[in-house]
């Protein structure tokens, strides 16, 4: 018998292989009733979102600690430029982009799910350099956390729309002004 987990596991296959999820695909090949997939997963959005954040928040915790001997906004700067080269690369959330542009943008970069776990998550790095004294803020860490992430979705995500390569370079020399 299937399990919420089985369809969280399933919904990411089908992501990291590029394919559009289809919640009524995905109910059929768990064996179980639209009904149960959403009580168990919410509708298609959330449980994209809930995917690659998932899938984001595991790729930030082991960028964190490759980046344990940097201190400061030395090592928030270079944990944010390894995270957006991480999301440039990634040839499941480029297919997501290519293949659902306006689903994928408001998903990733409105007010929601995804947007509010990632500036918590960047609020939360923040406020670990400054309870070890090495990073000192020129404004609100949660304002700073939101402006960052803001600062990324321009630079990598919103350039989509207009098919122009992200500028990852860019959102990092902007992110060092913002936190430097």
């Amino acid at each position: 018998m299937a399990t919420r987990q089985d369809a969280y596991d399933a919904a990411t296959r089908t992501y990291l292989a590029g394919k559009r999820l289809d919640m009524r695909e995905l109910a059929t090949e768990l064996g179980v009733s639209r009904n149960t997939l959403y009580r168990w997963t919410g509708d298609r959005e959330r449980l994209l979102q809930d995917v690659i954040w998932t899938l984001s928040e595991a790729a930030i915790t082991e960028i964190w600690a490759q980046t344990a001997r940097r201190r400061g906004a030395s090592r928030l700067v270079e944990a944010l430029r390894r995270y957006l080269v991480t999301i440039v690369e990634s040839q499941a959330l480029q297919a997501f982009l290519r293949n659902e542009t306006y689903v994928a943008l408001r998903l990733l970069t409105s007010q929601g799910p995804f947007q509010d776990r990632l500036v918590a998550e960047v609020t939360r790095l923040l406020d670990e350099e400054v309870a070890r004294g090495t990073f000192s803020p020129r404004a609100d860490t949660g304002l700073l956390a939101y402006a960052t992430v803001r600062t990324m979705e321009g630079f990598v995500y919103n350039d989509t729309v207009v098919r122009s390569e992200p500028e990852v370079e860019r959102a990092v020399q902007v992110i060092r002004l913002l936190l430097g």
